[in-house]
């Protein structure tokens, strides 16, 4: 099992922070439920979770808008950017190990994925 809701959102495209580059798996860390076994994540699913990650891990204010309210104070609508991404992935002992990471580089690393040349 990988804790991260990115399987059940996979109609975002691949994310401006990811540059455009393709990852690929290095690490078993989803528990298959039909084998009892670890696998490593498909393509589809890597695609899916640097998409995800690197939408939610954005830390570019282009685009962004302030708006100035009636009491004085700013208001900026992050459209979903600048967050903590709380992921889990799954050891062969059973157990998960689970680490927020604020950056797709950590995700990466966290998560096992190389960099495709």
């Amino acid at each position: 099992m990988l804790l991260l809701s990115v399987f059940a959102i996979s109609g975002y495209a691949q994310s401006s922070t990811s540059n455009g580059k393709k990852f690929v798996a290095t690490k078993e860390i989803i528990f298959d439920q039909a084998s009892k076994t670890l696998r490593k994540p498909t393509q589809a699913e890597t695609d899916a979770m640097v998409a995800e990650i690197g939408t939610l891990t954005n830390r570019s204010t282009d685009g962004l808008t302030t708006k100035t309210l009636a009491n004085g104070g700013i208001k900026m609508d992050l459209q979903d950017r600048f967050q903590g991404v709380v992921l889990g992935r799954a050891n062969a002992d059973g157990t998960t190990e689970v680490r927020c990471v604020m950056t797709l580089e950590e995700a990466i690393d966290f998560l096992g994925l190389q960099e495709v040349q």
